[in-house]
């Protein structure tokens, strides 16, 4: 685990989560990487455990990853050290650009799961995917992600 973070509970600091763009990290069978910008999340409870709801395109790399991939992902709330990587992670499709280089991203390697957190963020999520529907939206899916890990940089700790 990185130096600079703690684990925390959930649910702690979750005003940073609401308000915050998210680079959600995804990963195929065969290890390679994949993060995206990701707005549309929201946390909740399913069956008494805390959960990461996020909406994703079907067009998106991403979902392709979530539903033929690693049946994980991390959710990482960026510090300004870093916050270049969301629009770098909106911009470009990870079909065919390693986004992790293109924005200088290092990857810490999951405690509880295979996908890997995001270093210099002030929050990171380790969640596995419990349920995934069709959202009320036509374009977007819903995958349910239980936290299983959650982590806090000191920047905010401290504050």
């Amino acid at each position: 685990m990185s130096d600079n973070r703690k684990n925390i509970g959930p649910y702690d600091y979750i005003e940073h989560f609401r308000i915050n763009t998210a680079l959600m990290v995804t990963m195929d069978k065969d290890g390679k990487l994949n993060v995206m910008a990701l707005d549309w999340k929201k946390m909740e409870e399913r069956e008494g455990k805390p959960v990461i709801r996020a909406q994703v395109a079907y067009t998106r790399y991403t979902y392709t990853l979530l539903t033929e991939g690693i049946n994980e992902f991390t959710i990482n709330i960026p510090s300004d050290k870093i916050y270049h990587a969301v629009d770098i992670a909106g911009s470009y499709s990870g079909r065919n650009t390693d986004k992790f280089q293109k924005a200088g991203l290092e990857a810490i390697p999951g405690q509880k799961i295979k996908i890997p957190t995001i270093k210099d963020c002030i929050l990171n999520y380790e969640c596995k995917i419990v349920k995934d529907s069709k959202s009320n939206m036509s374009s977007h899916h819903y995958f349910y992600g239980e936290i299983l890990a959650a982590y806090a940089s000191n920047d905010i700790i401290n504050k």
